[in-house]
């Protein structure tokens, strides 16, 4: 497929609703590998070892050191670009975004485009040398006014699978494609410039310091319905957010480059959703220690923006307690929150020791 076939092109609604149902594959141009996952925890400062010691994994029941789930989408990414193709950024040409690449055809009048929800079920963890594979299908289209502009909500379902056959991962994502609305009528923003917000906000949560103690573990018979999770905060920087979505090669202009973002309706650039699923799997893992296992992440639904300068937080409840002969499984509610307030909810669902 060359550089240009990879743009979505532009169809009518009525045509985008003859996708609906059809399956389309894909396949990761990189196999797992340490260096990326080492890239990915060095920007959350996340020292859980079952990411680093192979030892470590093993005697808590893995082959050796594991991916964390919510790098999975990385290693299904197809290339942005192959020998053989024409050269990709050149004036003209449609930005790369990223993402497992669900060339969705684009309604012409849309001409931005973020994020809103996101789902994951993990199956099978990952170790260095796997390779990935898939298809995705668009399951729905929802026209729709929103603060942004005049859009339409476009969710699709996407299935991973390892070389080997074995399902890996199931994700059901939401994107928002919208007319960005003009300067002059566009709706105000949720929030000023982070940096300065901040400074108004009594009380904001400070940075989370305190190292994990790898040591213990949570069985199920410790938790009940109601209890708090230990809430994990981290604080935002332009280098953060970029080395972030770098390390994810998620490269959509929203996250890295001012003039974009703003042309879309935002105070400044913003803090992704994958983003979110590793802060979140950071607050669980600290939680379930290294004998439990994180079987979903999501429903998710951003509700706001983050921003550089923000200090954001990942909070979580449990809701219900579940046990068979094969699990204990714990449902949590999941709330992020930024110096304005709530960013985002969601659920999870993680497995513990018996």
């Amino acid at each position: 497929m060359s550089a240009e076939a990879d743009e979505p092109r532009a169809v009518t609604l009525e045509e985008l609703q003859g996708w609906i149902g059809q399956a389309h594959d894909f396949a990761g141009a990189d196999d797992v590998s340490k260096s990326d996952i080492r890239r990915k925890l060095e920007v959350y400062c996340f020292d859980c070892p079952l990411h680093y010691d192979d030892e470590v994994a093993r005697a808590h029941g893995y082959r050796g050191l594991v991916a964390p789930v919510a790098m999975t989408p990385l290693w299904a990414m197809p290339a942005y670009w192959r020998p053989g193709d024409p050269v990709l950024y050149r004036p003209g040409v449609r930005e790369q975004a990223g993402g497992i690449r669900t060339d969705v055809p684009v309604p012409a009048a849309y001409t931005g485009g973020v994020n809103t929800a996101t789902q994951w079920e993990y199956f099978e963890p990952l170790y260095p040398g796997d390779a990935l594979h898939g298809n995705w299908r668009l399951v729905e289209i929802k026209p729709r006014e929103t603060r942004l502009g005049d859009g339409v909500f476009v969710t699709v379902e996407a299935t991973i699978y390892k070389r080997s056959g074995e399902l890996v991962a199931k994700n059901r994502n939401t994107h928002y494609r919208f007319t960005p609305k003009q300067a002059a009528s566009r709706e105000k923003t949720d929030e000023p410039r982070a940096s300065a917000a901040r400074a108004e906000t009594p009380g904001a949560a400070a940075p989370t310091s305190e190292p994990a103690d790898w040591s213990g573990q949570l069985r199920f018979a410790d938790v009940a319905a109601g209890d708090e999770v230990p809430p994990y905060s981290m604080w935002l920087s332009y280098q953060r957010i970029v080395m972030s979505v770098a390390a994810d090669r998620m490269f959509s202009g929203l996250h890295h480059n001012r003039d974009t973002a703003s042309g879309r309706g935002f105070a400044d650039i913003i803090f992704n959703t994958r983003g979110w699923e590793m802060l979140f799997e950071t607050v669980l893992r600290r939680w379930i220690g290294l004998d439990g296992r994180i079987r979903k992440l999501g429903p998710f639904r951003m509700t706001g923006s983050s921003y550089p300068g923000d200090v954001v937080t990942a909070q979580a409840r449990v809701v219900e307690k579940t046990q068979s002969p094969d699990d204990a499984l714990v449902k949590v509610e999941l709330l992020a929150l930024n110096d304005r307030g709530e960013a985002g909810r969601g659920e999870a669902q993680v497995a513990l020791p018996a």
